[in-house]
């Protein structure tokens, strides 16, 4: 993430709302990827350019949101809001809070589709990527839906509320076992079987995808049946990121697909804050030849603190192997997938 400042020159933080040292209104604006200010009695965001943003819709309505659009967009939904398809009833204030901090972790998300180029609809005839945020009778009795997965199925990615609620998500973490789950983890995961297809079509692509992360066509359902049943394969650490990445191939590249986006992100917020003097590269071996000790600094600064490791996990050369194809894939894919975004 991007280091941030209001027009007063503030340092500002990319869930901001407004600034504490002047006390405007802050918003968003991804084009610019900057943040604009205002004071009542203004309405709309003036960047220095000129150009004029309005709120998003979910900002006015339910404080839900702090992106900015255009002035004239006919919209009234800003670039991530417009992606929902479903969200969960508003009537009670836990559900708003949920939904808030689902909306926030959504957000950072799309930043980073975003950042790499890539469409929030392929243009191949797939559907566009859309989101449900529901929930399920553990949660509230009066719903229909008994349980309701976290996933993704045809262009969708449904997160179930309790997800946003840390103890539930912290009760869930413990029946599985997982050292690591988080509301911002699923979006990146279930993100990664949205894009896997327009990242790796037919041909030597999708031949040395079939190298590193098996093949796909292998029977999904019954993989996943026989991973709750048993466990992970054994010797998943020696080529998987996680335990969970071993039961299929398509899940080994969410899990892996999802670590890319972590250790991107956290390199570009290590470097906006100084943590990290050196420049961005192409050259992904650089790229974790700094992740790697990072990560180690960081578990251990969370240790100092009586904190859970924030990274637990470690890449070995078949995940290394994995990400350095991801992002290979990605750089392949940057001009399309770049001037499609620009064409919205």
């Amino acid at each position: 993430m991007k280091r941030f400042r209001c027009a007063c020159g503030l340092t500002v933080f990319f869930d901001d709302y407004s600034c504490t040292g002047c006390g405007a209104e802050l918003g968003y604006a991804p084009g610019p990827a900057v943040f604009l200010a205002r004071r009542p009695p203004q309405e709309l965001f003036l960047a220095p350019d000129g150009r004029a943003w309005k709120p998003c819709r979910n900002r006015l309505e339910h404080r839900a949101c702090n992106w900015l659009l255009p002035a004239g967009d006919p919209l009234d939904f800003c670039a991530a809001c417009r992606l929902n398809r479903t969200i969960p009833n508003l009537g009670t204030e836990h559900n708003l809070r949920l939904w808030r901090r689902t909306e926030q972790a959504k957000r950072r998300l799309v930043y980073s589709l975003i950042n790499l180029g890539l469409p929030r609809e392929t243009g191949d005839g797939r559907p566009p990527l859309r989101f449900e945020f529901l929930e399920d009778q553990r949660s509230n009795p009066d719903v229909a839906e008994s349980l309701v997965m976290t996933g993704h199925r045809a262009g969708i990615i449904t997160i179930n509320l309790l997800e946003a609620d840390d103890v539930a998500r912290h009760v869930v973490r413990e029946q599985m076992a997982e050292r690591y789950r988080t509301l911002l983890g699923h979006f990146r995961h279930e993100s990664g079987h949205y894009y896997e297809p327009m990242l790796v079509p037919p041909g030597s692509a999708r031949d040395a995808y079939r190298e590193l992360f098996g093949d796909e066509r292998l029977d999904y359902d019954a993989a996943l049946a026989r991973y709750h049943a048993e466990g992970p394969d054994p010797s998943w650490n020696g080529r998987c990121i996680s335990p969970y990445a071993s039961a299929h191939p398509m899940e080994d590249w969410a899990e892996t697909w999802a670590h890319y986006l972590h250790i991107s992100d956290a390199l570009e917020t290590a470097r906006a804050t100084g943590l990290i003097r050196e420049p961005a590269s192409d050259d992904w071996e650089a790229e974790l030849g700094l992740w790697i000790p990072g990560a180690v600094s960081l578990n251990e600064m969370a240790r100092s603190l009586g904190l859970d490791d924030p990274y637990p996990f470690v890449i070995t050369p078949p995940v290394r192997a994995k990400l350095g194809f991801i992002h290979q894939r990605l750089a392949a894919a940057r001009p399309d997938a770049a001037a499609a975004a620009a064409a919205r």
